[in-house]
């Protein structure tokens, strides 16, 4: 069983609540229950209780105005209809109502219970329209707030995909520089050795005289230079990734950082499958990425991998025991150095449909996330 509708008088005159009960109870329809406050104060605390479907609100309420408390209950969220009374109507009564947020208001002495009757339909029936007006004015706002969030987040994605655009460009600039020095200083002259060399054994040779070691030194030379080659190759694309694949080649990564570092490797390599080859070149670059973030960036001393298959895909964990960074969950306070790094590697993953999940603070280092489905 519903509960009995209630209205609410707020009336400093006794005489006043007694006639308009009676009336009120000649109204068709649910029969609504009168309470009566008897002043501003009363009346603010029964409507701050919400107990009541509908509020008469007097216009004086002795030295207060019961145009100023709909305007206060208006501006607690109070959306239910309220109706003024006034010992007069005119234009100006009228507008005055409405702008303290009334539905509609009657002229003491001047209606029966048939306009009271119709002055409650009006009134129930603005108040729903105002409270669905109020209701599509805030979903609109939400979604203008929205849609302000989401340019801003993607003015910051396009500035920072264009930042690693950038970036890629420049590095691999750079690497083409490099390897032309490579070129150059290294095997330009060792090529330009062993030329000569092969010169002064043809000397030699003519000459009748010993030449041994001379194509001892030729030989070491021809070792060193195959040395230089295979590590260029290696950088540029490990052959193990394409002969024995993802696992194999990250075998491979500590005797080669070794060299160069004093990092100290620890690898737990439990794949269970061969990877697509777009894929498993994408997880081997966010590596080499991610080691070259270590050595730039977290003075770590221990590095620990980890490679294995999940019920869906495949996923590589990269933790060092360095400096660390705070992250905010945007994942943007680190260094803008790292932050590129970082940017490059979740750009390598979206393109093989992969994530990336970061885990830092200072002083306990990092840990990667890399996860591709397949």
């Amino acid at each position: 069983m519903s509960e009995t509708p209630r209205a609410l008088l707020v009336d400093d005159a006794e005489i006043e609540y007694l006639t308009f009960e009676r009336m009120l109870r000649r109204v068709t329809g649910p029969t609504r229950a009168l309470d009566w406050a008897r002043s501003y104060a009363e009346g603010l605390a029964a409507i701050a209780r919400g107990g009541h479907d509908i509020y008469f609100v007097d216009i004086r309420l002795g030295p207060d105005s019961g145009l100023g408390l709909i305007r206060e209950a208006r501006r607690r969220g109070v959306l239910k209809p309220m109706i003024v009374l006034t010992g007069y109507g005119s234009d100006e009564v009228d507008r005055a109502a409405t702008e303290a947020g009334a539905n509609d208001y009657l002229v003491k002495g001047e209606f029966d219970h048939v306009l009271l009757e119709r002055t409650i339909r009006y009134a129930e029936r603005n108040a729903r329209d105002l409270a669905e007006l109020d209701r599509r004015l805030a979903e609109s706002e939400a979604a203008a707030r929205e849609l302000t969030e989401q340019r801003e987040r993607r003015a910051l994605a396009e500035a920072e995909l264009s930042e690693v655009l950038r970036r890629t460009v420049d590095e691999q600039e750079s690497e083409r520089q490099r390897v032309a020095r490579e070129l150059h200083d290294s095997f330009g002259q060792s090529l330009t050795l062993l030329q000569l060399g092969l010169d002064s054994v043809t000397r030699g040779l003519a000459a009748g005289t010993d030449i041994r070691q001379e194509i001892a030194s030729l030989k070491d030379l021809t070792v060193r230079i195959s040395e230089e080659v295979n590590h260029l190759a290696w950088e540029l694309r490990p052959t193990a990734l394409d002969d024995l694949g993802l696992q194999e080649a990250i075998r491979q990564v500590p005797a080669e950082w070794q060299s160069r570092c004093d990092l100290a490797f620890e690898l737990h390599l439990a794949l269970d499958r061969r990877l697509p080859p777009g894929v498993d070149s994408a997880l081997y670059r966010v590596l080499q990425e991610a080691i070259t973030n270590i050595v730039r960036h977290a003075a770590a001393t221990r590095v620990g991998i980890i490679l294995d298959s999940t019920p869906d895909g495949v996923r590589m964990i990269v933790e060092d025991d360095g400096c660390g960074f705070a992250a905010d969950d945007a994942g943007r306070a680190e260094p803008p150095a790292r932050r590129l790094g970082l940017l490059g590697i979740r750009e390598r993953l979206s393109l093989v449909g992969g994530a990336l999940e970061i885990e830092s603070s200072p002083g306990r280092g990092t840990t990667l996330f890399a996860r591709v489905p397949l």
